[in-house]
């Protein structure tokens, strides 16, 4: 961590690339890290200068009268490499390369920043950059950026990819009153990601809440390694932009095409226990609550407002975000009552009227503070005439002094709410335009909260002897060349691991077809056979409830011709025969991710997932709880559980296939795609059956 300390509290700077120019980045930096107070030592570097901003400039790194902590690039990038090499021999322990012209421009730019990663490895030196807007750290009296946005101290730490990204939450933090404790701009991250930067701050003193704004993570399981510790103890802000390239790429499985790669950075950020915000102004909100008021201690606000409407939107918001409004106690209502002359309404939400005082506001707060149900208020508040609005933003103020639970205010209007909301701000109260935001803002509080003391230990796997079986057919399937398995060599997979599939055989012809179909018992299913074709129902290669003998003859032939005039090049085999089961019909799947590695899928199955767009990922391995929230966050899981009459599905079986999928995923990395679909979930207590199979495969490592 020596090095990640000397990015943010060096002793002695060098600046690389400093200029007399004051248009100049290597002016602009020497200035604010002047103009930010650094008390340490700033060494210009260039061989033309003399004084640089009233400071001695030096010819090289190697003419300074002591080694310096940090050295800040600003040169082209051609030079940046070789300047390093130097830096390195001088001893420099952290690195900020502000220059642009690296991956971000191309093969040229990709091989200078190769040829910088591996100078900087051989030396040790922890690097930001390139491509960055470089960093502040306000307990340090560093602003090593060419932003004069220089905010006050504060305990928000904020990480972005992008350096205007990261000045436009310097301003607003600026504007909020929101002080900030440590920022840096990642860039092209060729050394320093997310994940070195959540282990930094994680043991920072001076910062209570970490933001980060990502567009993509190379590194997904050290990134969970790292955030999943840190939630333990603060609360992790992720804004994810974009998609990375393997979302963008047509996959072959149906939840592959769904789900797409965000869904995976969703389930990722999900399954740590960050909270993503989808965009600024909620990145804003949740900064202001989680800077500034007590973790809520559980699920019950109290909305006091003098505008009945207002407390009508905030009930509604409760009802969207999850969010529950507190039962008052029958003796809070009877002190309101008694206690609040201008009372509209007692109970929760709490109407004081239009034409109440500020010790009305006053009188209703202390109240309702009181009760044991309560674990967050939500103050609303209308500019009318009759109420002082200073008066009542002085008042909240004075009154987050003593309270121990999450306060927010809502000033709705316009040019009247401007002086009080100022006051609040002032004292540190997160305010907001509207009670949608207040109580959006409470409820991704609570989802922290609640989410944190849960117990995040991997489930207990059942014990097989698969993983041999499995790698036997991987072999086989390598050493043809090929990277799709077939349906049967994909269920000889899920055999191997206990998972159950239908009495079925295959068959080269339709006479074989009729005598398998004679052995297994009617009705079947029939299937065509082919490594190539993936969706066999798309074109007609499956049909069911074929009944009995000369209707397999007559199936047969027309699942050939069907195929062969939809995919003239594919290769067919023959057709699988296999028994009809019954049951409600679900998907299952398995993608590797290659940054979070495997995904476990669940939705609605059969011709239904295309139609009803509802899938729901977790990342393997993954706890007792997670598994239930996954099928739980669907609508099909109702479905299972029985409705309208509807004798409930084996919902245990289900899990027990999800459980041995997860391990098939586990032993098995070659297996890239795995989806069962459907799977057949028979009613409770008789099982549930996996009726088709559909691998793909990379490589040996």
């Amino acid at each position: 961590m020596s090095g990640m300390r000397s990015l943010f509290a060096p002793s002695r700077i060098a600046v690389v690339g400093a200029s007399a120019d004051s248009s100049k980045v290597g002016n602009i930096i020497i200035r604010n890290i002047l103009a930010s107070g650094f008390k340490g030592e700033v060494y210009p570097i260039n061989p033309r200068e003399k004084n640089i901003l009233g400071l001695t400039a030096y010819k090289s790194i190697f003419d300074l009268p002591e080694e310096v902590d940090l050295a800040i690039f600003t040169i082209p990038a051609k030079f940046v490499a070789e300047a390093m090499d130097n830096a390195g021999k001088a001893g420099v322990k952290a690195a900020i390369v502000i220059s642009a012209g690296f991956r971000e421009e191309g093969p040229d730019g990709m091989r200078l920043e190769k040829e910088l990663e591996k100078i900087c490895s051989r030396h040790g030196i922890r690097t930001v950059g390139p491509n960055c807007f470089g960093v502040m750290d306000t307990y340090s009296d560093l602003n090593a950026t060419f932003s004069s946005l220089y905010p006050n101290r504060g305990n928000i730490s904020l990480s972005s990819q992008s350096g205007a990204v990261g000045t436009s939450v310097l301003d607003w933090s600026s504007l909020s009153h929101r002080g900030l404790s440590k920022f840096l701009s990642l860039g092209n991250k060729m050394d320093v990601d997310e994940s070195d930067v959540i282990d930094f701050i994680h043991g920072d003193q001076d910062t209570d809440v970490l933001a980060l704004y990502v567009e993509s993570i190379r590194n997904g399981m050290a990134f969970m390694d790292s955030a999943r510790l840190f939630t333990r103890d603060k609360p992790l802000l992720v804004l994810k932009a974009g998609r990375t390239g393997q979302g963008a790429k047509a996959a072959s499985s149906h939840t592959g095409a769904l789900a797409g790669s965000d869904s995976v950075y969703d389930s990722a950020i999900r399954k740590v226990n960050a909270i993503r915000v989808k965009d600024m102004e909620e990145l804003f909100d949740a900064l202001s609550l989680f800077s500034s008021m007590p973790l809520i201690k559980g699920d019950g606000v109290a909305v006091l407002t003098n505008a009945g409407g207002l407390g009508v939107m905030a009930a509604d918001a409760c009802g969207d975000y999850g969010l529950a409004l507190a039962d008052l106690h029958p003796d809070t209502v009877h002190r309101l009552e008694a206690e609040v002359p201008s009372l509209a309404s007692a109970t929760n939400p709490v109407d004081i009227r239009g034409d109440a005082s500020s010790q009305d506001f006053r009188r209703a707060l202390e109240t309702i503070s009181e009760d044991q149900r309560v674990f967050a208020i939500i103050a609303l508040i209308s500019p009318v005439d009759t109420v002082d609005m200073n008066e009542v933003a002085t008042l909240l103020s004075d009154f987050r002094g003593g309270c121990d639970m999450p306060l927010v205010a809502s000033f709705v209007g316009g040019e009247e709410c401007q002086s009080p909301i100022r006051i609040l701000r002032e004292k540190n109260i997160p305010d907001y335009p509207t009670p949608d935001r207040a109580v959006r803002a409470l409820s991704m509080m609570l989802a922290y909260c609640d989410r944190k003391m849960v117990d995040d230990v991997p489930m207990p796997l059942p014990e097989t002897n698969g993983q041999v079986a499995a790698q036997r057919v991987i072999g086989k399937v390598l050493e043809d060349g090929r990277r799709a398995l077939t349906e049967g060599e994909g269920k000889e997979i899920l055999s191997a691991y206990g998972i159950s599939v239908p009495r079925e055989g295959d068959a080269a012809c339709a006479s074989a077809a009729a005598d398998l179909a004679d052995s297994i018992g009617y009705p079947v299913v029939m299937k065509v056979i082919s490594p190539d074709i993936h969706h066999k129902t798309d074109i007609g290669g499956v049909v069911v409830n074929v009944p009995d003998h000369e209707s397999v003859i007559t199936t047969y032939g027309l699942i050939l011709e069907r195929c062969r005039r939809a995919m003239p090049e594919a290769r067919i085999d023959g057709v699988s025969v296999q028994k009809q089961v019954r049951g409600a019909e679900v998907i299952v799947s398995m993608i590797r991710d290659e940054q979070f590695g495997p995904v476990l899928s669940f939705g609605a199955g059969g011709i239904f997932v295309e139609m009803m767009k509802e899938i729901s990922q977790g990342i393997a391995p993954m706890s007792e709880k997670e598994l239930d929230d996954l099928l739980r966050s669907t609508r099909v899981y109702q479905l299972l559980t029985g409705i309208r009459g509807r004798p409930a599905a084996d919902i245990e079986a289900l899990k027990d296939l999800m459980r041995r999928l997860i391990s098939i995923a586990l032993e098995n990395e070659e297996i890239l795609e795995m989806e069962i679909n459907p799977v057949m979930v028979d009613e409770k207590g008789k099982g549930c059956w996996a009726v088709d199979a559909l691998v793909t495969i990379g490589g040996r490592t």
